[in-house]
């Protein structure tokens, strides 16, 4: 196949895959930028597959040229994901319940989404590693829950060698089977505690629900702070970690600066949460005795939960 063939085509169907929809009244457009060959662009146009004005930074598409895109997906055995339908999102506002330092993320996160998910989402948005243990606790019609992941070996009530027959404890509930939308928006706030023993608890807010998005993945509407690594030792670790890391001075600044990076650390950066976010899938445990892949990706030198096992 000759260049100029190949430079058509790519050009054509990247120019599709990148188009989007604008309106003009009545009148819908296909759209895209133009940043391509000027030569491959005055092609298309002849051909009368897309066409715009010299001063235009966008080209125009037509129903022609969209077609013949198609057609050259099929014949180069390129399948496009599916355009995410059009659902229904809860807004929340997640703030970690720190004395001193302050974090806060507004999440936008699909309305029929299981609270395991959600928990998987989270990790997604601050870099953890998810494999500590974890747990939702909320009100809902004046009865005290606790939504967790289920015990690994009896599948039961995962605080089953922890309670003191009788105790009064709030009802378990599968995080697995329990989705947000049969408990918001008539609970309006939960507490999500992960790491057991660094013992990070954030409090889980709703703003608003209904708002109709089509994507499938969360999204990080805003954010303030930077979020704590992995096993930094709690709030007071963590003081310790920025402290060292923001003073070139301190003797731990290079050893804390190469920890950190092992462990996931980052500033807090709108576009990169949101990156994660639009693979936190990536984030999930492949089964229960294995640990997520991007745990196992940044495990290197560490001690690990025992296979089966999630650390406390």
């Amino acid at each position: 196949m000759d260049r100029q063939t190949i430079m058509h085509d790519l050009t054509l169907m990247l120019m599709a895959a990148s188009s989007w929809e604008e309106s003009y009244g009545h009148l819908t457009q296909r759209r895209a930028w133009k940043g391509y060959d000027f030569d491959v662009l005055d092609l298309l146009e002849d051909e009368g597959y897309a066409g715009a004005s010299r001063r235009s930074k966008s080209v125009a598409l037509s129903d022609a040229g969209i077609r013949r895109a198609e057609e050259l997906f099929k014949q180069y055995g390129i399948e496009l994901d599916p355009e995410p339908q059009e659902q229904r999102f809860f807004r929340f506002v997640l703030s970690f319940n720190f004395s001193k330092l302050t974090c806060t993320r507004t999440l936008l996160v699909p309305e029929h989404t299981t609270f395991e998910d959600f928990h998987t989402m989270i990790q997604a948005c601050f870099n953890w590693m998810n494999y500590h243990l974890y747990n939702f606790a909320l009100v809902h019609d004046d009865v005290p829950l606790f939504i967790a992941w289920p015990d690994y070996e009896t599948g039961d009530d995962p605080r089953v060698d922890y309670l003191m027959q009788g105790e009064d404890v709030p009802r378990w509930v599968n995080a697995a089977t329990a989705y947000l939308d049969d408990f918001f928006p008539k609970t309006r706030e939960a507490t999500y505690s992960y790491d057991y023993g660094d013992g990070w608890e954030i409090r889980i807010r709703l703003l608003n629900r209904g708002e109709r998005i089509a994507s499938a993945n969360p999204i990080c509407w805003e954010g303030f702070g930077d979020a704590p690594p992995e096993d930094v030792g709690g709030e007071g670790g963590f003081e310790e970690f920025l402290r060292a890391i923001e003073d070139p001075g301190d003797e731990e600044h290079d050893m804390t600066l190469e920890w950190g990076e092992a462990q996931g650390f980052e500033r807090f950066k709108l576009p990169l949460t949101n990156k994660r976010l639009s693979h936190w899938q990536d984030w999930a445990r492949t089964d229960t005795n294995e640990m997520p892949r991007k745990t196992q990706m940044r495990a290197f030198g560490k001690v690990i939960a025992q296979p089966g096992r999630r650390k406390r």
